[in-house]
């Protein structure tokens, strides 16, 4: 096991493909796992309800928790708006490997959904949309009239907290934005990592754990190209080999 490369479980959503409901990952979280040294596996939304959620997870030497077309269930953190794009399994898995993490001390990577559910699974809660409230000025929302390529350019900065996991990379970098949902309340575990500079929360981490990071930014996009995305992959990979190697 000394020599192998770490498994990587990545949480799955539900889509619908070609009429038929589908398990879905899209290729760039895979494709950057492996480009850094991880061995991906797919978890779908049915192994939260597995009774050997455990035994099955025992497996996994790290936690990758996507992005998504869906955002976090209402409920989930006392909010009772209306939700359309909502994707109730994958609030159940996600929910679930975040508690199993935390347990665990497996390593742990968040990406846009994937913070907003650390956030709520921490005792935090969501703005349901960032552009319904009075302060927050830069633009979060991709605009979903251009290419895919132009949606995932960088459009803002963020301000990288002192003391924090992500303070050894530098004080400031310039990353995409593409998300509805954001952080109203941090819980009181969570540490604010960055901040966009109108001071919507952009990073958060679980210090007292050896590697849980969420950022709301997609660093899979140009994850062998961006500085900060290197950055966050690699550290990744590093502490799941460290837990593979236990």
């Amino acid at each position: 096991m000394e020599n192998s490369r770490p498994i990587i479980a990545i949480v799955s959503c539900h889509k619908m493909v070609d009429g038929q409901p589908t398990q879905a990952v899209y290729q760039k979280y895979i494709d950057a796992v492996n480009f850094y040294g991880g061995n991906p596996i797919l978890l779908p939304n049915t192994a939260a309800d597995s009774k050997n959620f455990e035994a099955l997870l025992a497996i996994a030497d790290g936690i990758l928790l996507t992005g998504s077309y869906s955002n976090v269930a209402p409920t989930r953190y006392g909010a009772t708006h209306i939700e359309a794009k909502q994707d109730l399994g994958r609030d159940e898995l996600s929910f679930k490997l975040l508690a199993y993490a935390d347990k665990m001390g497996t390593p742990l990577l968040a990406v846009c959904r994937g913070l907003q559910e650390m956030v709520v699974h921490f005792d935090g809660t969501l703005h349901p949309d960032w552009r319904e409230v009075e302060g927050f000025y830069e633009q979060h929302l991709e605009d979903n009239r251009q290419p895919l390529e132009v949606q995932y350019q960088p459009i803002h900065d963020v301000l990288i907290q002192p003391n924090g996991r992500l303070a050894e990379f530098g004080e400031k970098w310039h990353v995409n934005s593409l998300h509805k949902q954001a952080t109203n309340k941090v819980g009181a575990r969570l540490f604010v990592e960055a901040l966009a500079p109108d001071g919507l929360v952009e990073a958060v981490s679980l210090l007292q754990h050896p590697f849980m990071i969420g950022v709301q930014w997609h660093p899979e996009l140009n994850y062998a190209q961006d500085h900060l995305s290197k950055f966050l992959f690699t550290e990744f990979i590093h502490y799941a080999s460290k837990k593979n190697t236990e």
